[in-house]
């Protein structure tokens, strides 16, 4: 009798970083607000000599609705930033004719780490406990306007 490997289906991440570029606002035809927040991140180690060593990353966040009018209003490249969302896969066709493939985090939560006069700590950009996966089921890649 075969087993049926069962696996918990997690996607699930929390990075930090740095904004690369200003927050790209966008709408798709429909009318939902969209941003593109590019983000670098770094993986630290130490190699065999016990050195440290660095290396930079680079990843976009999309953020939708009301997380991405407000992370537009309030995030600036530079902005050090926590993000908490998943992973998403995305293909399109290029002027090329190309496949591309974009791995990209679909962010339910984005806290900003700066200081200002109006806070002190983090500030959270995102809607309390809002989860826009259902919203973004009816959103095809086709609608994404980046």
């Amino acid at each position: 009798m075969a087993h049926e490997l069962r696996f918990p289906r997690i996607n699930s991440i929390i990075i930090s970083g740095r904004l690369t570029r200003d927050v790209e606002l966008r709408y798709t035809p429909k009318g939902s607000p969209v941003a593109r927040i590019p983000i670098a991140f770094d993986n630290v180690w130490k190699d065999a000599n016990g050195e440290w060593q660095q290396e930079s990353h680079f990843i976009d966040v999309v953020a939708w609705n009301k997380l991405a009018e407000t992370s537009a209003e309030r995030l600036h490249k530079g902005s050090p930033v926590i993000v908490e969302g998943n992973l998403k896969t995305r293909t399109y066709v290029n002027k090329e004719n190309q496949n591309v493939k974009i791995v990209e985090i679909s962010a339910s939560r984005i806290s900003n780490l700066e200081k200002n006069d109006d806070y002190s700590g983090t500030n959270d950009v995102s809607e309390p406990k809002f989860s826009n996966n259902s919203l973004e089921e009816s959103v095809t890649d086709d609608d994404v306007p980046f």
